[in-house]
């Protein structure tokens, strides 16, 4: 396996925190900084709409004072055609308009017929040519620009959406037209001034190139994809028409353009790119002025310093990655010397030399802390070798002990016709103190399950004394009452340590099927799934001489099948705490009420092994199943 340098970890570490932090201080200054380029982008958006709307009112301003002007003289001379005309002579003269004329109401001049326009159009700076152009196929009564000027009040006026006049100018213009009274205050006619937006359209390209020029954008987007328009100003008529601009807009943006009188600083999908579009309904006409700011045009400013501020973090990242690995690395030198030393000690070189340094830090500490902990490992080892001889001599004792005490314990079972036996003893350290025992003669059965108090070679001892005892008395053919008397004078004789022993005792007529039993302060067994109930609480073996023991009889046990086992069953633990339990264990011998009296052992070690789950046992366990027929 490659070794991990800890200077590298350390440099990594420290340009990761860093790089964090950087990462939310830099994400939180390019948040503001995006807000402040799209809050600069919306003012640019009314800045440019007021200077575009200003020079506009300024022009119609203008159109305002001239054409009263040239009305009041015209109403001077309304009282023949000849007046008229000559007085739209000296206006455009005077005034340079590219076009003008009056169209007076029907039959005004008799004598003219019903449509009377003369028209007076401006040929040069020294030549005009005024002709009338009124007639039914050029009549003015049903167009927008007579029929909207003459609605207006005295000295108000009505710009029309640009049209193309086939009789007058004879090619695309905008009329700006107000009523004519004559003397008794009536409305006889529409003066109409007609003029280009040729000025509109050429402020509208300065705004844009002048945008473009301070911004850079001619060599950041469009030059890319220059079906992408950075910025975009147009004006539009009622119908959606391009007045004047650098792009044609249509679709749902157009619609909800002209539906509303001003929109702010609105997301739209033109033409499948996104802009940023601003607009207002020019006062005083239908027209409608737009700004609309390509997306990335409106986070210009952000995207820049995004990366310059990405370019910076990378060549600082590589800066501060390059003297902080440098430094850690020089730092950590003395570390991987005495990490060699190290190493040498690790394999058994005790009287290893350490490395000294110059600098007294904390790496000095640790190397003197190494040596001292050289130095007790020395003596430790040493101590090491002398404890595990004297351990291995007594585990081969404890070994020999083992062997001999479950040498005690029957290792084979009466194999006759009618009777199932089968017991076994599983200690909690190497010697237990559980014990369980039978003598077979003749008809006769004698059975006992005991557990010594405590663990290990005190109790191992005890439980060798015990069943020896067990033995010599049962084949003395006497009762378990007798039985339990005997054993109990005689393991409390000298019994210093007070060591007790529980056991059941039992003597089973394999004839008759009768159960004669002694219980000394043992469990209960368990017999066809239910506890035996006990008419005498006797105590156990070993307390003291001469105790009272009390038996009890049960006439047939026959086709029942019986358990007797030690609390090392009902008390095992799980690694959470819980016990076996009494409830577990009914439960677990209701499902072996058919089993041979060794598969109910085996079943009952399976299902306790389930419950501690790999928890160690701390208790001896010992079952002895038996049943007659």
């Amino acid at each position: 396996m490659a070794k991990s340098k800890l200077s590298r970890r350390i440099t990594w570490r420290i340009i990761s925190i860093i790089m964090i932090f950087n990462v939310f201080i830099i994400g939180a200054v390019l948040f503001f900084d995006f807000k402040i380029s799209e809050t600069q982008s919306e003012i640019r958006s009314q800045h440019l709409m007021d200077r575009l709307i200003g020079r506009l009112n300024l022009t119609t301003g203008s159109l305002e004072i001239l054409s009263r002007n040239s009305v009041a003289e015209i109403e001077e001379h309304l009282d023949n055609p000849e007046a008229v005309m000559e007085a739209l002579q000296h206006e455009i003269r005077l005034n340079h308009y590219f076009g003008c004329g009056i169209a007076f109401e029907p039959d005004y001049f008799r004598s003219q017929g019903r449509w009377f326009e003369p028209y007076a159009l401006d040929i040069d700076s020294t030549h005009c040519d005024i002709r009338q152009i009124g007639s039914e196929k050029h009549d003015y009564f049903t167009q927008d620009w007579y029929q909207k000027g003459l609605q207006q009040e005295r000295g108000k006026g009505y710009l029309t959406d640009p049209y193309v006049d086939h009789e007058g100018a004879k090619r695309t213009v905008f009329t700006y037209a107000k009523p004519v009274f004559d003397r008794q205050g009536r409305k006889v006619g529409v003066f109409a001034m007609d003029f280009y937006m040729d000025w509109l359209q050429k402020a509208i390209l300065e705004e844009e190139t002048l945008i473009k020029k301070v911004e850079q954008l001619d060599r950041i987007l469009d030059p890319y994809n220059p079906n992408q328009k950075s910025l975009v100003i147009q004006i539009l008529d009622s119908d959606g028409n391009k007045i004047a601009g650098s792009e044609q807009f249509g679709g749902k943006a157009l619609q909800t353009i002209l539906k509303a009188d001003s929109i702010g600083f609105e997301k739209m999908k033109i033409k499948d790119v996104t802009y940023r579009v601003s607009s207002r309904r020019i006062k005083g006409t239908d027209w409608t002025l737009i700004v609309a700011q390509h997306v990335y045009f409106v986070f210009l400013q952000g995207i820049v310093i995004a990366y310059v501020v990405m370019f910076f973090m990378m060549v600082g990242g590589i800066v501060i990655f390059f003297f902080t690995g440098r430094s850690i690395h020089r730092a950590m030198t003395p570390l991987s010397y005495l990490s060699d030393s190290a190493q040498e000690v690790a394999q058994g070189h005790f009287d290893t030399t350490l490395p000294t340094f110059k600098h007294q830090d904390e790496i000095t500490q640790l190397r003197d802390s190494f040596s001292t902990m050289q130095q007790s490992l020395k003596q430790y080892v040493e101590e090491l070798r002398e404890t595990t001889a004297a351990k291995a001599s007594m585990e081969s004792e404890l070994k020999v002990a083992q062997q001999i005490q479950m040498s005690m314990l029957p290792t084979s079972f009466p194999k006759r016709e009618g009777l199932d036996l089968y017991a076994e003893m599983t200690p909690a350290k190497a010697v237990g103190g559980d014990l369980f025992s039978y003598v077979l003669q003749g008809d006769q059965l004698y059975i006992c399950v005991g557990d010594v108090s405590g663990k290990g070679v005190p109790a191992s001892l005890f439980m060798s004394q015990s069943t020896r005892l067990f033995h010599t008395l049962a084949k003395e053919k006497i009762t378990p009452v007798d039985i339990a008397f005997r054993m109990n004078n005689e393991l409390a004789e000298d019994n210093d340590r007070c060591v007790f022993v529980t056991m059941f005792i039992g003597l089973i007529n394999l004839t008759s099927g009768s159960l004669d039993f002694c219980n000394c302060g043992h469990c209960p067994p368990v017999v066809d799934g239910e506890f035996l109930k006990l008419t005498y609480k006797n105590k156990p073996l070993g307390l003291m001489n001469d105790l009272p023991f009390q038996g009890e009889h049960i006439d047939n046990i026959r086709g029942r099948q019986m358990l007797i086992y030690t609390d090392g069953l009902t008390e095992a633990m799980n690694p959470e705490g819980g016990l076996f339990g009494d409830e577990r264990l009914l439960q677990q011998m209701a499902t072996t009420q058919r089993c041979s009296a060794k598969e109910t052992i085996h079943q009952l070690n399976e299902a306790i092994s389930r419950h501690r789950n790999g928890a160690e046992a701390s208790d001896d366990l010992t079952m002895m199943c038996l049943s007659i027929t």
